[in-house]
Order: structure tokens, then sequence, then C-alpha cells
């Protein structure tokens, strides 16, 4: 790895560790950084507002879905993009 969250490279790898492609994979962040790397390695991002950062910025750096939790990311699962990943592999980021 060369370089850190912006940069791609940490997504890059645990992309090539899982053996799957960007549009097999959905990245779960809490920063604006984390949603940027995603962006970058062209895989979907979902936020939570863990990390002090407000829906606005998260969204702006292209997270798909922002929750409030993760308890609440799970109680939406269903609904969540986690469910069905294959329809956000198409979309640009």
């Amino acid at each position: 790895m060369d370089a850190s969250k912006p940069a791609p490279d940490l997504v890059h790898a645990a992309l090539a560790k899982a053996d799957v492609g960007p549009g097999q994979a959905l990245f779960v962040g809490d920063t604006p950084w984390d949603v940027q790397a995603a962006s970058q390695a062209e895989v979907a991002c979902i936020a939570v507002l863990s990390g002090g950062f407000g829906e606005r910025a998260l969204r702006a750096d292209g997270a798909i879905e922002v929750h409030a939790t993760v308890a609440e990311l799970l109680a939406r699962l269903d609904d969540s993009a986690l469910a069905n990943p294959a329809r956000y592999a198409a979309q640009p980021r």
C-alpha cells in the first residue's frame, strides 16, 4: 500500500484480499475520506454519522446512503444497498 484514505489504496487492497471487483463490494464508512476513498476505487459507499461529519458532507462526497447509527443501518438492512449491492454496481460515482 502506498497511501491511506482518501487515496483508494486501502480499498483496492481489501478488494484484492476478498478477490472481488468494485461492483461486487460496498464500503461502509463514517468520514468524507472514507467516502472519497471508496469513490476513487469505484466502490459504492454507505455512510454512518458516527465519525463526526454531517449527512450533507457525506452525501456531497458520494455516499449513496447515510444512517444515523450502525443500529439504524441494521434495522433498515432490508431497504439498504447492502440487501442488493448489484443495483449500485453500474451507477457512476
